[in-house]
């Protein structure tokens, strides 16, 4: 197995080559990031199904049946900015794959016909929305971190309903012209044929292209500890994301100590953490409830956060329950015993990666985005080999004080408004 990055003026290949390999796997990302405004929100909901909407001389589903007769996978996104076109085939059909997703980025049609279908969807799933406390809880507390301007702030839903019925298709021809004077960050696995055909593709629709620069809005801002409540009385659970701000890039040395610490604390998706083992299985106040550093990119600074949930007659013994961890961390970071068993959890997390080509290609692809070389990004993951308890533990004090915890929480809440709002001036 083989890795490669090939860096040009507009464009990057990362690549993971391996003989005979009979799935190919693509991404391509572009950041579209500039000034955040709910114009530009109400675009990015509609621009990945403009997209796929037509292309050359395909229509929307004559180009859909043409993927999907070679058994082949193509989808587009967009989110905080970041837009990204997935391609997945055998390696059989790749090069009839690679013809079409040449048409689309280089002739796509944008058809008028298309665009009330687009804005329906897409306001029915903003309507849908506003019934996922999970999310909202989320979006409110990088609200309260991040100014209008970055990629992080979300924009109310009404008022991106209203801006989706302005959003022409003017507007999005306008958006996939910089998209394609943007630089493309573009990752592959697959066998080495299949890598150079996929390179000169990228190369073909980038050819006499010059990358535009731009300095795009990021705005995070000093907070102070507060509640925020948003109430979806239909909902069982209150779904809470409690964080704060980190002012530091992924670059940054305190980055994996502070990822380590957070491991500790509530490693997400297991149940090694000291939140998983008290605030669940000790106290029964949830099913749910990680932590980890979220929002962080090569460039731009990141947050932390919980994520969990309690029944509303529980909610405020889970966010005691919560806290008092967070504390017991702050006041006396992480034990050498934790600190030897974690070692060994995040280090057997990196090897389980080699089990999956496709978890290889989506590790390369998130470091190959945040600008690293391959040289920085071993470098990035041996640091865990490297990292102290004495790192683990100042970064803690430096970074998790609970004093500077917001507290957001979305569900049926009026009942414990009061209780929620009185608990953090307790903290």
């Amino acid at each position: 197995m083989h890795y490669h990055i090939d860096r040009k003026t507009n464009f990057s290949v990362a690549s993971i080559t391996e003989d005979n390999l009979e799935i190919v796997s693509a991404v391509i990302s572009v950041d579209l990031h500039e000034t955040n405004s709910v114009a530009t929100q109400a675009m990015s909901l509609m621009y990945p199904d403009a997209l796929l909407s037509g292309a050359g001389t395909y229509s929307r589903e004559a180009f859909l049946d043409a993927v999907n007769s070679l058994g082949a996978s193509v989808s587009a996104s967009l989110g905080d900015g970041m837009m990204s076109i997935g391609i997945r085939s055998t390696a059989t059909v790749f090069p009839k794959v690679l013809k079409l997703i040449k048409i689309l980025l280089t002739e796509p049609t944008f058809p008028t016909n298309e665009l009330k279908r687009i804005r329906e969807t897409i306001i029915n799933n903003l309507y849908e929305h506003k019934e996922n406390s999970k999310a909202i809880s989320l979006e409110s507390l990088r609200n309260e971190m991040y100014g209008t301007g970055d990629r992080k702030h979300s924009f109310a839903i009404e008022d991106t309903i209203q801006a989706v019925e302005e959003v022409t298709m003017s507007v999005l021809k306008t958006q996939h012209q910089k998209m394609l004077e943007r630089q493309w960050v573009c990752t592959i696995v697959g066998a080495e044929p299949v890598v150079k055909s996929f390179s000169q593709m990228i190369s073909t629709c980038k050819k006499g292209i010059v990358v535009q620069e731009v300095n795009s809005a990021h705005e995070l801002k000093a907070i102070k500890s507060k509640v925020l409540l948003t109430s979806i009385p239909s909902k069982q659970n209150i779904d809470f994301s409690i964080g704060a701000p980190i002012p530091f890039t992924l670059h940054h040395p305190d980055y994996v100590p502070l990822n380590f610490a957070l491991a500790v604390l509530g490693r997400w998706g297991g149940f090694a953490g000291r939140l998983m083992s008290t605030v669940r299985e000790k106290d029964g106040l949830t099913y749910m409830i990680y932590g980890r550093p979220e929002g962080f990119s090569g460039t731009e600074q990141g947050y932390w956060r919980i994520a969990t949930f309690f029944a509303p007659d529980k909610a405020l013994q889970g966010l005691t329950s919560t806290f008092r961890e967070v504390t017991n961390l702050y006041k006396h970071g992480i034990t050498e015993v934790e600190f030897e068993k974690f070692k060994v959890v995040l280090r057997t997390g990196q090897v389980l990666l080699n089990d999956s080509i496709m978890s290889l290609m989506s590790d390369l692809h998130a470091y190959h985005l945040h600008g690293f070389t391959l040289v920085e990004m071993d470098e990035h993951k041996n640091k865990i080999k490297t990292v102290t308890i004495e790192e683990v533990n100042e970064v803690i004090k430096k970074y998790l004080n609970p004093n500077t915890l917001v507290i957001s929480g979305a569900g049926p809440v009026s009942k414990v408004k009061k209780e929620i709002e009185g608990f953090v001036k307790q903290v």
